[in-house]
């Protein structure tokens, strides 16, 4: 029996109901679509992936994501040995173009495999281990005031240190928000405004203008992802720092971002990218050119929200407070049984082979 070979690929996509809506400058969701992946080798070993991109945001879904790995990437997959990762990604590029979140689920699925097989977690194969924890951000979704405060209150009181506000649908309202922030939380609080591309650049330069007196840690994708352009000049223009989210969808696109000099951070998203290969592949480019990053999540639950721990746990300059661990708490039930041990705003590292989970195998019956 040869090990460490590629014997079946099964993917499942699933809809797991939120606990309330979630609302973004995007699109507004009461559940979301996860995509669940598994690798079986042929000595036994099974590694879990999972994505949940929303297609207004990627262009993929869950189900898209099952379409494409069953007609696209499947077959090339079978019998190729987990270890080779960087055959596999080529050999999926060919297969098909794009379709980075059903890529990422792949991804995930062989390093969990891989750490299974050699019994380390998943952070030593990324370069072992740089941090203990990852320290979290809370993400506070549209809703109307009250409700955002009181939300901010209580995260706060678990020990979050960063608050990301969702905002970009109107000028007016965003002011109004961040305004009352400050005045019921305080000028301690560091506050990170996510606009996921809602302003043109004028737009955006007027009211980032008015809204950053406030003191801000720094604003995420406030213009579309193609305008770099404009992403450049608000840089050049605002007091504070620029975080990249869309603009950057894969490993090429970072490349944009630094000639550009367009950001001052960049969001990291594993399951957006292509993986942990092409998240470490991204940071790496990031730490040449002198920028800093933060990993986000799309609503994944337990297992995307692993795969991204051993990221941030593994690479230096993810050294910006980490919205990853959004996902779970945001939904009804969670697809792992064990829960991720979070001690006064930040997570800690699983040690299990592989990415350190427990994942409900009833799912794919």
């Amino acid at each position: 029996m040869n090990k460490s070979i590629i014997k079946d690929v099964q993917v499942k996509a699933i809809e797991l109901p939120l606990k309330k809506q979630w609302k973004i400058s995007l699109y507004a969701q009461s559940t979301r679509t996860h995509a669940v992946l598994r690798i079986i080798t042929e000595d036994g070993i099974v590694g879990y992936g999972e994505a949940a991109p929303s297609p207004a945001f990627m262009g993929e879904t869950g189900y898209t994501i099952e379409l494409v790995v069953d007609k696209y990437l499947k077959s090339v997959l079978i019998g190729q040995n987990i270890f080779d990762v960087d055959t596999i990604h080529e050999k999926m590029n060919f297969a098909i173009y794009g379709n980075y979140a059903a890529k990422s689920t792949i991804d995930i699925a062989l390093y969990d495999a891989m750490g299974k097989a050699l019994d380390m977690p998943v952070y030593k194969l990324l370069g072992g281990k740089y941090r203990e924890k990852a320290e979290l951000s809370w993400v506070i979704g549209m809703q109307d005031l009250d409700s955002s405060i009181e939300e901010a209150r209580e995260k706060l009181s678990e020990g979050y240190k960063v608050l990301k506000i969702k905002v970009g649908n109107s000028p007016e309202t965003d002011y109004k928000l961040i305004e009352k922030i400050r005045r019921e939380l305080g000028g301690n609080v560091a506050l990170r405004l996510d606009a996921n591309q809602g302003y043109d650049y004028k737009t955006a330069l007027l009211t980032f203008r008015e809204i950053e007196k406030f003191g801000l840690e720094s604003i995420e994708q406030p213009v579309r992802r193609w305008d770099i352009e404009g992403m450049r000049m608000l840089r050049q223009k605002l007091q504070t720092p620029i975080m990249a989210d869309e603009s950057v969808s894969d490993y090429h696109s970072v490349n944009n971002i630094i000639r550009e000099k367009a950001c001052d951070i960049v969001n990291v998203k594993v399951g957006k990218v292509g993986g942990l290969t092409i998240a470490k592949k991204i940071a790496q480019c990031l730490e040449a050119a002198g920028l800093t990053a933060t990993a986000g999540s799309n609503l994944e639950v337990g297992i995307g929200s692993a795969a991204s721990i051993h990221f941030v746990a593994s690479t230096n300059i993810v050294s910006v407070p980490n919205d990853l661990l959004l996902g779970g708490p945001l939904h009804q039930y969670d697809i792992i049984r064990n829960k991720f041990q979070i001690i006064d705003g930040c997570v800690l590292v699983p040690e299990e082979p592989g990415l350190g989970i427990e994942v409900d195998d009833d799912i794919f019956k």
